[in-house]
C-alpha cells in the first residue's frame, strides 16, 4: 500500500508486492489489446463433476499493450449446450491491485468483484472465436 497520492505516482507502477496499482476509474480507461482464448477440456470435465452443464469450457486473458508495465485479465469460461458463454466459477485472476483515491488497496475481494462487474458489461462472450484449441483476437478497443 502507498502513502502517495496517484497523481503524484508514475502511472501504473509496479509495487514491492508485483501488484499494478490504480483506481477503477483509470483500470477502466485501459485498452486491452491482447487477448487470448482457449478450450480446456480437463477445465469442462471438472465442471461437469461439480454439475456445471458444460458444453465447452476454458481460459481467456486479456492484456494492455504499450505501456511501462502490463496490467493482465485472464478467467475461466463455459459454454452452455444453446451456446451462451458465462464466467466459470472460480473467479479471475490479475496483476491488478484496485486502490481508492487515498491509494489505499482495496483489497483482493473488493478488487476481484469490482473486476468481475466490468467484465460483464464488456463483450467478451461474442467476440470468442474458438478454433481448434487456440485463438486470438483483434482489438479489443478502438485506439482512440
Amino acid at each position: 500500500m502507498s502513502s502517495i497520492p496517484l497523481s503524484q505516482q508514475a502511472p501504473l507502477s509496479r509495487s514491492f508486492d508485483g501488484y499494478i496499482r490504480t483506481t477503477f476509474e483509470d483500470f477502466s480507461s485501459l485498452d486491452f489489446c491482447q487477448r487470448r482464448a482457449w478450450q480446456d477440456r480437463e477445465l469442462c470435465d471438472e465442471l461437469i463433476e461439480d454439475d456445471v452443464p458444460a458444453f465447452q469450457a476454458g481460459y481467456c486473458e486479456w492484456a494492455t499493450d504499450k505501456l511501462p508495465h502490463q496490467v493482465s485479465i485472464g478467467w475461466g469460461w463455459f459454454r452452455w449446450i444453446d451456446g451462451r458463454t458465462l464466467l466459470a466459477p472460480g473467479g479471475m485472476t490479475s496483476n491488478l491491485m484496485l486502490v481508492d483515491r487515498g491509494s489505499y488497496d482495496l483489497g483482493p475481494h473488493k478488487t476481484h468483484e469490482l473486476l468481475q462487474s466490468w467484465l460483464t458489461g464488456e463483450q467478451w462472450q461474442r467476440d470468442m472465436l474458438i478454433s481448434s484449441n487456440t485463438c486470438l483476437y483483434s482489438t479489443h478497443r478502438s485506439p482512440n
